[in-house]
């Protein structure tokens, strides 16, 4: 039984068995394992310090970033159910435990809590194992510090499980919010469960609500529209003149011609797409007050670093 822990700066791993692609390990920047007591001396021994197991115990289990279809009740065509964990993280889950990962799920949760800056916990598939190192090898490239979150939709908060599927839908509509205690006037839209704009009853189909919410904020207005693709989340962080995208694919399958448009004039200064050290985004413009771009084609996972108030030239 392998597992993971993935922060943004030092990854580790938790194994349960003696020690084995210790090499491989290290290769892809893993220098922290949690193991059983009886294990330790064996990977002090292979050059790595083993923490304790036990400390596993502080970290919140969260269910495997998947994907499945689902058929409508108004159309015989079926549509991709995305079990994701952003909403969560932004909720303010800080340390999370991917317990007994399904075979092909670790990519993701790799990717996913890399994305939402969370110190997280991994439990793949042994098969997984060579995939996930390969893609703790490329997070350890993607340099930076973390950046806040970049949102115009609060959310107030009330920490009932309604909410929560309310900021899960608002995540997978690209609907960019953070939480806030009270209303944000700086934000464009504040969005409360139970007041007149968005009473409770509409919250209990969590899908027409981020639709009116959608509708609410209008388009025009929102910081990150996605083309091309209905399993793709974007997740959109900046300061200081800076930004930064994140773009995780749910579905196992590659994302080809995914557009995107941000708020706000932009250039792009580098395009992380793990085993393609050159990728480039293509057709960049700058127009009607956004930047627009098509990105390379990816697996699972992209990172967009993108600078403000340059000239953005075409490629």
């Amino acid at each position: 039984m392998i597992c993971f822990v993935l922060a943004v700066l030092i990854p580790g791993l938790y194994w349960e068995q003696v020690p084995e692609k210790v090499d491989a390990i290290k290769r892809a920047g893993i220098t922290r394992v949690y193991a059983p007591a009886a294990h330790a001396g064996a990977w002090k021994a292979a050059g790595i310090d083993a923490l304790d197991s036990t400390a596993l115990a502080q970290f919140t289990v969260v269910p495997a970033p998947t994907v499945r279809m689902e058929a409508t009740a108004a159309s015989a065509t079926r549509i991709p159910w995305i079990n994701a964990n952003g909403w969560r993280y932004q909720r303010g889950l800080k340390r999370a435990f991917y317990k007994n990962l399904p075979q092909g799920s670790a990519v993701m949760a790799a990717a996913e809590s890399f994305a939402y800056d969370v110190d997280a916990v991994l439990q793949p598939s042994a098969k997984d194992l060579d995939d996930l190192l390969d893609m703790v090898a490329f997070l350890g490239t993607v340099q930076g510090e973390p950046m806040p979150a970049m949102a115009n939709l609060g959310v107030l908060d009330d920490g009932s499980p309604l909410l929560g599927e309310v900021m899960n839908l608002l995540s997978r509509r690209n609907l960019l919010y953070r939480v806030v205690p009270k209303p944000d006037s700086s934000l464009d839209l504040n969005v409360k469960v139970g007041s007149e704009q968005f009473p409770v009853e509409a919250a209990r189909n969590p899908s027409d609500f981020a639709a009116r919410v959608r509708e609410k904020l209008q388009d025009e207005n929102r910081l990150l529209r996605i083309y091309g693709s209905s399993v793709v989340i974007g997740y959109l962080t900046g300061n200081d003149g800076k930004a930064r995208l994140f773009l995780l694919n749910y579905l196992p399958r590659p994302v080809t011609s995914l557009q995107v448009r941000i708020k706000g004039n932009y250039s792009v200064s580098k395009a992380h797409v793990p085993g393609r050290p050159n990728a480039v985004v293509k057709d960049a413009l700058m127009r009607e007050g956004g930047t627009e771009f098509t990105m390379p084609d990816f697996q699972r996972f992209a990172v967009v670093d993108m600078v403000k108030g340059q000239r953005q030239s075409s490629r």
